[in-house]
C-alpha cells in the first residue's frame, strides 16, 4: 500500500507531465472568453504545479523556514517554465515567449503562497481545534 508521502507527490508529477504533453502539441483548442486567454492558462497551470510541488516540502519545514520553502517552490516551478518554453521553441507551430514564462512564474508565486497559507495558517487552525499535532 502506498504511504501518504508518496501519494502527496503524485499531483506534481502528473501536472508537470500534463504541461509537457500539452506543450508538445502543435496546436491546442482555445476555449471562448477569458479562459481562452493564453497567459491566464499559463498562470493557472503553474499555480497548480507550484501548489502541488509544495506538497514535496514537509509541513514542519513550511512552519520553520516558510520563506525558504516559498522561494524553493517558486524557483523550481519557474525553472520548469523556462524548460517548457525552450521545449516549445522546438515544437512545430509553437514558440518560445518570455511573457508566457512571466505568467508561469506569477502562477508559481500564487501557488507557493497558497501552500504557505495551507501549511502555516490552516494547519495551525486544525491543530487548535483538534488540540493535537498534525
Amino acid at each position: 500500500m502506498l504511504n501518504s508521502k508518496v501519494i502527496i507527490r503524485f499531483p506534481a508529477l502528473i501536472i508537470a507531465g500534463g504541461i509537457w504533453f500539452l506543450s508538445s502539441q502543435s496546436t491546442l483548442p482555445r476555449p471562448k472568453g477569458i479562459l481562452g486567454f493564453d497567459k491566464l492558462q499559463h498562470l493557472v497551470a503553474y499555480l497548480a504545479l507550484a501548489a502541488a510541488m509544495g506538497g514535496w516540502i514537509s509541513s514542519a519545514f513550511w512552519q520553520s523556514r516558510r520563506f525558504l520553502a516559498f522561494f524553493v517552490v517558486v524557483v523550481l516551478a519557474s525553472v520548469y517554465g523556462v524548460m517548457d518554453e525552450i521545449h516549445q521553441y522546438f515544437t512545430p507551430g509553437r514558440d518560445c515567449n518570455v511573457w508566457d514564462w512571466v505568467a508561469d512564474t506569477l502562477g508559481a508565486v500564487f501557488g507557493a503562497a497558497a501552500m504557505m497559507w495551507v501549511n502555516i495558517c490552516l494547519l495551525d487552525k486544525i491543530k487548535d481545534r483538534l488540540g493535537a499535532s498534525v
